[in-house]
């Protein structure tokens, strides 16, 4: 979300009769207040509210709604200018967003940063009710990344050690807001801001990234449903994301996996508390779907079929 200016607000639409709440959250809260539109298929009360606070040149704000959609598009930009970037965490659900040419998905408790002079759309319309935090940073002052810039901070803190930490900062500070301790979080903002400088200037992070996604992906070789879109998914980037790390380990996710997959299945044909499993269970057990798939590329990979590693 997005603040038009740095000013104490606070809104509930259980202020005014229920047929109007959300016209009164649409152009009031939304439009004025935020320089979005929002979108809304539901019906009946529409029960919301928001909370922008200025402390200590810090603007933090939370939002309680039900499942909407929040559009910036161009003519907002042109009409509302903003000349800001705003951490965002939601709260108790996924969302997704879509900004700077990237469809993202978020997860609960995971911060994504916006730059509200380039159009976005922040969705929750798949939810019931959804809890938004928010910290507005003005450009300038030495930070302020353009759009490869924020692209690389908002994977960075799905991939990354000082990403995890920014993480777990911020959901403290969001903590102290929803308590009402405006002071004590924007003096916690202080951290935050410093390690998205961290994230925007770590440049060197390929071979950690590389050592984070084989981990993760390491504990689904076996399920044969698991593939690359399955990992993009659970660090919230792109599959080209996921293969640019793998190439520039010198190699691609499928080829990983399937050496992966085949040295599980080689190690198994060995051992011993495997001996009474055929072999086809076996593939199937190590990530294969297909037998005749698994004994070629066994034989590409080894030498000789997988018939001869159980006879040893």
């Amino acid at each position: 979300m997005a603040i038009r200016e740095a000013t104490s607000i606070r809104a509930r639409t259980a202020d005014v009769p229920g047929p109007e709440q959300f016209d009164y959250f649409r152009d009031v809260i939304s439009d004025v207040y935020l320089g979005i539109r929002t979108e809304w298929t539901g019906s009946g009360d529409f029960v919301a509210e928001f909370d922008s606070v200025e402390a200590d040149g810090a603007v933090l704000a939370r939002m309680r709604a039900p499942g909407c959609v929040g559009r910036r598009d161009e003519t907002l930009v042109r009409r509302r200018p903003d000349s800001a970037f705003y951490l965002n965490l939601g709260v108790g659900s996924r969302h997704r967003v879509d900004h700077l040419g990237r469809d993202w998905h978020v997860a609960s408790g995971q911060p994504f940063l916006l730059d509200s002079e380039r159009p976005f759309i922040v969705d929750f319309a798949d939810q019931r009710e959804f809890r938004l935090f928010s910290l507005r940073i003005e450009k300038g002052a030495g930070f302020e990344p353009d759009a490869g810039g924020v692209r690389r901070i908002d994977e960075r803190i799905a991939t990354t050690a000082a990403g995890r930490q920014l993480a777990a900062q911020a959901r403290l500070m969001c903590a102290e807001i929803e308590a009402g301790r405006m002071a004590v979080a924007a003096a916690m903002s202080v951290p935050v801001r410093a390690l998205l400088s961290v994230l925007l200037a770590d440049t060197d992070d390929h071979p950690r990234r590389f050592e984070e996604y084989t981990t993760v992906a390491g504990g689904r070789i076996a399920d044969p449903a698991f593939g690359i879109s399955d990992l993009a998914d659970a660090f919230a980037v792109s599959a080209r994301t996921i293969q640019s790390i793998f190439h520039g380990e010198g190699t691609t996710f499928g080829a990983w996996l399937l050496a992966e997959r085949l040295d599980l299945a080689q190690s198994r044909l060995a051992a011993e508390g495997w001996r009474g499993r055929s072999i086809s269970e076996i593939a199937s057990s190590s990530g294969f779907r297909d037998a005749s798939h698994f004994h070629r590329t066994y034989r590409d990979r080894f030498g000789s079929t997988p018939g001869s590693a159980r006879s040893r």
